[in-house]
Formats: C-alpha cells, sequence, structure tokens
C-alpha cells in the first residue's frame, strides 16, 4: 500500500503529520507505545524541514507512505534550503568540539530512539528526502517457542549417528522451515544479531521478497540443523541499487551435527544461488570475538580486504565462546570472495593509501590500474543513513563534487547531532575523480582507514573509512589470517596519525 499526504511547510500543519502517522501505525498493528514512536520520529522529521524555512514560505511537504509486510516506511521530500552543516564556524579539527553536545537532549533522539532507519537524501533540483524505516513487531521466538527448545547449544554436546543430510533453499517445496531458522539462530548466538533473524515472519517474508536467501541443511525428517544466508539487501553498502555483492553469514551449525561439512555445503549452494542471481562476488563480516569464522573465510579462500571497527552496538552473547567484556561493541573483519573472473578497474585513490589499497587489491586478486584525480566538479552526490538496530551511521558518496567540504561536514554532523551517531562508516567511490579531495575532508572530520570494499557502490568499489568515538581494545581483537592482521595493524597505525593531527 501507498499513500501521499501534502501538508504546507507550516508549524500549524504538524497536526495534520501526527494524524497521518498514528492512521499509518494503526494500518500495520502498532500497539500503543510503538505508535507513540512513529508519532514522534514524523514530528522530528517534520520539525527538521520547518528549521530549515526561511520566512514565510508557501511550499509543500510531500510525506509519502509505504506499506510491506515487512515494514512501514515514511519519506518526507521537502523543496527547502538544503541541510547545510551547522558546524561551519568551528576549525577543521572540530571531533572534539562534537563531544559538548548534549546527545541526551530529546529533540536530537526521538529518530534515534523511534525508528529502526533513518536515511538522508539530498535529491538535487528535487529538494531533499529523509526516509523512516519502521519494522514490523512480530513476535519473537522466545514468546512462541518452548521454553526448552531455546536452551543453548552444548558445545560438547555427544554427535549425533552418521546419517544423510539435505542441503536446499529454506521454504523449499512449503517446509515451513522459518521457525526451526530462529531458534537455531537463537541458540547459537543469543541475542546478537539484528531482529530479522528472530521473527520467523519475518525470516520468511524477507526470503519471499528476495532480499535475504536462506539455505538450510536438514536432516532426513526435515529437522533444520544448519543455517546459512546471503543478504542481498546492500547491507554493509546500505541504500546502494543494484547491488553487485551480497553478505555470506548468520551461519549455524547443531555441535551434534558438526565435522560433517555442513558448513562447506551451504556455502557454496549459497554462492552457486548468488552467482544466479548474477553477483559478481560476495562478501562476508566474521567477529573479531574469536578466529573461528575468519579461519573458515580463509579455508574457503576469502581475501580480508577491511576492518569494521566497532560496528556492532549491544550486548553480543556468543555461546561456547567467552567474552570477557560484552559491553564492548563488536568489530568485523571484511573478506571478500569473487564468484566471477574481476574485471580490470582504474580507481582514482588519495596518494596516502595508495599503497595499501594496491595490496589489497593484489591480494584479492583484481587487476587495477591507479590514476590521479581531479578537482571536484558539480555537485556532491551524497547519502546518510543511520541504522538504529546497530547503532551506526553510514554515509555514502557516490560523486565528489564542488561542495564536497560542506556536504560531508553536513552528512557527519546529521548523524552526530540528529542521531547520537559515535560510529560512522564513510565510503568514497574510487574510482570518482573527486576521491582524494573527499578524503582530505574526511580525514580533517576524524576519518581514518577501514580499508578496500569491492563492488560496495553499485557495483564499484569503494574506499572505507571510519570514525569511532567509543573505546575499542584492539588488543584483543581476535585475527586468523596474516593479511588479515596486516590490514588491522595499518588500520591501527592510521587511527593514531589522524587523532594526532587532530590534536596538533
Amino acid at each position: 500500500m501507498r499513500a501521499t499526504l501534502e501538508v504546507p511547510a507550516r508549524i500549524d500543519a504538524l497536526a495534520l503529520v501526527h494524524a497521518h502517522a498514528r492512521a499509518l501505525a494503526s494500518l500495520v498493528g502498532c500497539d500503543a507505545a510503538r505508535t507513540a514512536a512513529v508519532e514522534l520520529a514524523c514530528e522530528e522529521g517534520f520539525s527538521l524541514i520547518l528549521d530549515r524555512v526561511d520566512g514565510p514560505s508557501d511550499s509543500l511537504v510531500r510525506v509519502h507512505a509505504t506499506i510491506t509486510p515487512l515494514a512501514l516506511e515514511i519519506a518526507f521530500d521537502d523543496r527547502e534550503i538544503p541541510p547545510l552543516s551547522i558546524a561551519h564556524d568551528h576549525d577543521a579539527h572540530d571531533t572534539a568540539s562534537l563531544d559538548a553536545i548534549d546527545l541526551s537532549a530529546v529533540a536530537r533522539q526521538l529518530i534515534r530512539h523511534s525508528a529502526d532507519e533513518a536515511r538522508w537524501i539530498p535529491l538535487g533540483r528535487q529538494g531533499n528526502r529523509l526516509s523512516l524505516v519502521f519494522h514490523r513487531r512480530d513476535p519473537d521466538i522466545t514468546t512462541s517457542a518452548p521454553p526448552e527448545s531455546l536452551v543453548p547449544f552444548a558445545e560438547d554436546a555427544p554427535l549425533a549417528p552418521a546419517q544423510e543430510y539435505i542441503v536446499r533453499v529454506a521454504g523449499a517445496d512449503g517446509a515451513d522451515d522459518w521457525a526451526q531458522i530462529a531458534r537455531a539462530i537463537y541458540r547459537t548466538y543469543g541475542f546478537s544479531y539484528a531482529d530479522d533473524l528472530y521473527i520467523p515472519e519475518r525470516i520468511r517474508e524477507l526470503n519471499r521478497a528476495g532480499q535475504v536467501l536462506s539455505i538450510v541443511a536438514t536432516t532426513a525428517h526435515g529437522e533444520v540443523v544448519g543455517h546459512y544466508a546471503l543478504d542481498v539487501r546492500g547491507f554493509g553498502q546500505l541504500g546502494v541499487t543494484p547491488c553487485a555483492t551480497g553478505e555470506l553469514g548468520k551461519a549455524v551449525v547443531d555441535p551434534a551435527h558438526r565435522s560433517r561439512g555442513l558448513m562447506e555445503r551451504m556455502r557454496r549452494l549459497t554462492e552457486e544461488r548468488a552467482q544466479a542471481l548474477g553477483l559478481l562476488a560476495v562478501f562476508s563480516e566474521p567477529t573479531m570475538t574469536h578466529p573461528f569464522s575468519q579461519r573458515a573465510n580463509e579455508r574457503l579462500g576469502a581475501r580480508a580486504c577491511a576492518v569494521n571497527l566497532g560496528l556492532v552496538g549491544g550486548t553480543v552473547e556468543l555461546k561456547g565462546i567467552a567474552v570477557t567484556d560484552a559491553a564492548e561493541r563488536t568489530s568485523l573483519m571484511v573478506y571478500f570472495q569473487p564468484l566471477v573472473p574481476p574485471a580490470a578497474r582504474t580507481i582514482c585513490p588519495p596518494a596516502r593509501h595508495r599503497a595499501m589499497l594496491q595490496r589489497t587489491y593484489d591480494g584479492c586478486g583484481i587487476p587495477v590500474t591507479i590514476a590521479d584525480g581531479g578537482e571536484p566538479t558539480g555537485d556532491s552526490d551524497v547519502t546518510v543513513t543511520f541504522v538504529s538496530g546497530l547503532d551506526f551511521g553510514m554515509i555514502g558518496v557516490r560523486h565528489a563534487g564542488a561542495d564536497i567540504a560542506t556536504a560531508l561536514r553536513a552528512a557527519r554532523d546529521e548523524l552526530v547531532r540528529r542521531a547520537g551517531a559515535r560510529v560512522i562508516f564513510l565510503d568514497l567511490r574510487l574510482d570518482d575523480a573527486g576521491c582524494a579531495a573527499a578524503f582530505a575532508v574526511a580525514e580533517q572530520l576524524g576519518f581514518f582507514y577501514g580499508g578496500l570494499c569491492p563492488h560496495f557502490s553499485a557495483g564499484n568499489d569503494v574506499l572505507r573509512l571510519q570514525s569511532i568515538d567509543v573505546p575499542i581494545d584492539v588488543n584483543r581483537l581476535a585475527v586468523a589470517g596474516p593479511f588479515a592482521r596486516e590490514i588491522l595493524d595499518y588500520i591501527i597505525a592510521d587511527r593514531a596519525r589522524v587523532e594526532r593531527a587532530a590534536v596538533a
């Protein structure tokens, strides 16, 4: 279902926005608390537009709503002045001044605590868009499954009798695998993943919508004893259309059925399906809390290419794995796996990281030519996303224009000041002539090296940078492969260099 409301950009239209938000929340079955959250987020979204109205305005704000089995999305389109940086009077190295922001102020926290995802999108001559996504709140597996079926897997469980296993697409021939998948994820990881993996109805709808492909390993009697997933929604490359790479992960094998090649069989079928979908490559983001998943990637020929420091917030419960400080955010290694021979490409990276990028391209088996960039021209093409469920922000720069300094500062400020983001990732298109210019601005804003992410921007490679304003004990990060260690050491050194420059 789609619906559009048009209201004038005036404070007295707020009542109409409230009523519209309540009606939409009712249509998707929200309870009172969730309805209030939708209302509050929409109120802030509309207020952000009013903040930019310069004097009396006759312009209209269009509120577009889309309802699917997965989510309610509400987008605010306006034609007011773009959201310029509110830090433009600060010194270039102003990361320390951001610590003075009162992030507990209610007016700056409504979107953060109400919407599951917020995306700020400049539309050029068409204006500006703020898109808010509210996931449907179906019951998770702990509300419907008997408690005894949710007991964590015992790592020392005796092996089941030798038997034949079936590895197939979940839901094939009408099989109702979804609750079994949710139980297996919960028994392995606790509540350490995003909500999607614990809600059977949501797993089913994501598969039906083609956003996720679940592969399962079952016994001859249909019992799910393993799961592997391909996420083609652009996660890790948020907002990208079309996707040329997908994320592998959410891997589980019941300990009673391990050492029988099920993980490798599920992964190979997942890769075959990804190739059939036309994807050029797949990537995975194994945790750095332990080395086991990284070792599996190394054995299967995947190549380390980046590190996402502190990407996952909240408590992590890894069954059978000792975690001494569950409050610390979880860091992830990024591995690249081509599905077809990589094509040669030409990139225009910043001089500082050329050598490291060349080594990473070589390690990934990707032929590359390095060229000099040029002066940024035209308008910048930048998207800004905040993911509430994992508590991080993402800035994507598809093109660095003449206004890239203002655009990047505004994007960073929007995430920090509006969403309270302390972990932000920044992707710069390496084939963009303005990449080096954007990088220079990003360094001034406190961003440091994160790595190479092939195909992450509609098939184009990106230089990932990161700004991490939370404690990360890098000495406790587990690393499996020698080049993965080299990448992490490089990132640690670059972070220290950028921080020294910020206080110089």
